[in-house]
């Protein structure tokens, strides 16, 4: 079993278990991770890319690449997982927020898991990661994007108490942000990601 370092808490990276029981390595995602970051999109189905950049395509341009990794840790905020485990070390997720400049306590909110971690709680603790942030950098409300057949994804933004609104074929979300996770809402994800969000409390999580 991978041991745990706790001197990592108080930096920008940290371990933490999956559904299966294996750690992944959760840190800040940085321009030298760009060749994992093509890596790990190239494993996504077809219908993840859809969900995630509304379209499809086999591949980032140069453009969205350094738009997508052009981060600051500070307005535009990302973070990734990867399995490090075995011989190589993968990327196998990263959730993003961007601040909205006109209106800078709300920030715009995405997350993107390849289709082999799908399901193991990778999406719940980077959005737990992001959540956290967002709420010791003043943002109150994530805004977002889910596409209308994403069932699953709608019901969990529900449970944590977002606010869709259909048009079209997507749902506008804003997620009120809480610093007091006691205040989420009495339902069944919100009772899974608490325990993500007490975590980063407990360890003094920061960047």
């Amino acid at each position: 079993m991978l041991m745990i370092d706790l001197n990592v808490f108080a930096g920008n990276s940290f371990f933490y278990p999956i559904k299966d029981s294996a750690y992944l390595c959760f840190k800040t995602l940085e321009k030298t991770d760009r060749e994992m970051f093509i890596a790990g999109f190239q494993k996504l189905s077809p219908k993840s890319i859809y969900h995630r950049f509304f379209g499809f395509m086999k591949e980032l341009t140069e453009e969205q690449l350094e738009n997508l990794l052009n981060i600051d840790q500070k307005d535009h905020v990302a973070w990734a997982a990867f399995d490090i485990e075995g011989d190589s070390t993968a990327g196998v997720g990263v959730g993003r927020y961007r601040r909205n400049a006109a209106y800078p306590e709300e920030a715009e909110l995405a997350l993107t898991i390849i289709d082999e971690y799908q399901g193991k709680g990778v999406g719940t603790i980077l959005l737990g990661i992001l959540y956290y942030l967002a709420g010791m950098a003043g943002i109150k409300v994530f805004t977002g994007v889910i596409l209308s057949d994403n069932a699953k994804l709608i019901r969990r933004f529900k449970e944590l108490g977002a606010d869709l609104k259909r048009v079209g074929w997507e749902y506008e979300i804003r997620l009120p942000v809480r610093t007091n996770f006691d205040q989420l809402p009495k339902t069944p994800y919100a009772g899974v990601i608490r325990p993500v969000l007490h975590f980063l409390t407990e360890n003094n999580f920061c960047l």
